[in-house]
């Protein structure tokens, strides 16, 4: 067992050294990204000196999946490169940590550190690969929570008066997170040349979430229609989105609620196991 793991060993040492020769022509490509979003960089030279083969080239239906999650994170015309970049990290986390596994498993003669090295090689390339998918969902849940107050605000800033891309942009630089980064990419995008109409169906699609792309597209019939009903629309919208976030929250709290019930049933079940223990002792 030694043997074959010092031999599987080495031949993955091997093709990771020749991997990350290869890759160091794409390391100008990767000192953009942040090391928060990113850790370990500079390995995924590795990653994408794999893509370039057929074997493990990012391709079929893993790259249709990584680019459309791309194109609603990151900016659409560098989704290809973003998928790309994901690939690289899951590529790069698998081949490390197979390799750690088994140089190790071969040097300790201890082949616990192969299953070690397959766990973390799964785990690492799971996370990476679900990372965009996870971080959409997170960015869905923050902007129907803060999609009540958006519409309200913008509601009482035209019935004061102030015209749509103003109060649109006077809430995007109002707050700072996920749906007021979208809304400042709107923002620019109107400074750019782009209609308020287009601009506003955009963020709908990048927000991919069902209650904004259904506001933001009777927002748009509206403003086809004409602006001067828009108040009375936010308004009796604003009403809608503030039911519909008292029911998440509510669905949220009996969800939490759930969650606690399986460590109180363990604490249940070991106050009577002590308790039961201890009647025993005494009879014995």
């Amino acid at each position: 067992m030694r043997l074959i793991s010092l031999i599987l060993g080495s031949v993955l040492l091997v093709l990771l050294i020749v991997k990350m020769s290869k890759g160091k022509k794409f390391d100008g490509s990767l000192e953009a990204l942040e090391d928060a979003d990113f850790p370990l960089k500079a390995f995924y030279g590795i990653g994408f000196a794999w893509n370039e083969g057929k074997l493990l080239g990012l391709k079929g239906k893993v790259r249709h999946t990584l680019v459309n999650q791309a194109k609603l994170l990151y900016d659409p015309q560098y989704a290809e490169y973003y998928a790309t970049v994901v690939w690289a990290q899951v590529i790069s986390a698998v081949h490390l940590s197979l390799c750690a596994g088994f140089v190790l498993a071969g040097a300790f003669d201890f082949p616990f550190f192969i299953l070690v090295g397959i766990l973390c090689a799964a785990v690492f390339g799971f996370y990476f690969f679900t990372k965009m998918k996870e971080e959409l969902k997170k960015r869905q849940a923050e902007c129907v929570i803060e999609l009540p107050e958006i519409v309200s605000t913008m509601a009482l800033l035209m019935n004061s008066g102030m015209v749509l891309r103003d109060a649109w942009k006077k809430v995007a630089y109002g707050k700072e997170g996920a749906v007021y980064s979208l809304m400042k990419d709107s923002c620019t995008d109107m400074q750019n040349g782009m209609s308020e109409i287009d601009a506003i169906y955009k963020f709908g699609v990048m927000s991919d979430t069902p209650e904004i792309k259904k506001f933001t597209g009777a927002l748009v019939q509206g403003l086809e229609k004409g602006s001067k009903d828009l108040t009375d629309f936010l308004t009796r919208q604003s009403s809608e989105m503030w039911s519909l976030k008292k029911q998440i929250m509510l669905q949220k709290g009996e969800a939490a609620a759930s969650k606690l019930l399986a460590p109180i049933a363990l604490i249940f079940i070991g106050i009577m196991i002590i308790v039961i223990s201890a009647a025993v002792g005494m009879l014995l």
